[in-house]
């Protein structure tokens, strides 16, 4: 797909192939495509603009460290900019994906310079990006309330054999077993 992307449609074969690769249908990968090449018409979406619209959401924090991170979690062919086919994959796992395929992806978006696994410093990095963007706007229980509890409360769930190392298997174990976290993962079931 590569180059051809930015400048041709997707042929029936390759919206056939994303679509057996996602979890949409034929005609949803069609629309998805026609959206990202009205929004992106060289067929790579940056991360400038990923950051751009992430502004717009979160207009009274800053949003620069998290949107960096999730992209880099994104970016699947780790290219700096995303391709049709990386981003249709992403936004179908986020959408339709399993509760396990959404877990494993949070995982990799920590895992922020790619080594298999997280450490309490990547944890508390990822957090302290979430508290800029999301600012004093978000009530929060007393235990969660700080960049630092939050990032001390869940590595404490996560990180049960004291080697300062989590794995996606301890990660998707330990924060299974908190709930708000499995009903947020559940939020976007239901995205057309």
């Amino acid at each position: 797909m590569g180059n051809q992307e930015s400048t041709q449609s997707l042929s029936e074969h390759e919206i056939a192939r994303l679509s057996a690769e996602t979890n949409f249908t034929p005609a949803e990968v069609a629309q998805w495509y026609k959206g990202f090449k009205r929004d992106c018409p060289s067929g790579k979406f940056t991360m400038a603009r990923f950051q751009a619209i992430a502004e717009g959401f979160f207009p009274a924090g800053d949003a620069e460290n998290f949107t960096k991170f999730i992209f880099n979690g994104m970016d699947l062919e780790e290219d700096a900019s995303l391709n049709f086919e990386s981003f249709i994959k992403v936004t179908s796992l986020l959408a339709r994906g399993t509760k396990e395929e959404k877990l494993k992806w949070a995982f990799h978006v920590r895992d922020i310079d790619h080594t298999g696994f997280i450490t309490k410093e990547k944890m508390q990095l990822v957090e302290d990006s979430v508290f800029s963007m999301i600012a004093n706007h978000v009530p929060l229980p007393d235990d969660e309330n700080t960049a630092e509890k939050r990032t001390e409360k869940l590595y404490n769930l996560i990180e049960k054999d004291q080697d300062g190392k989590v794995t996606v298997d301890q990660f998707k174990v330990g924060l299974n077993q908190d709930r708000d976290i499995v009903n947020a993962l559940s939020l976007h079931d239901t995205v057309q």
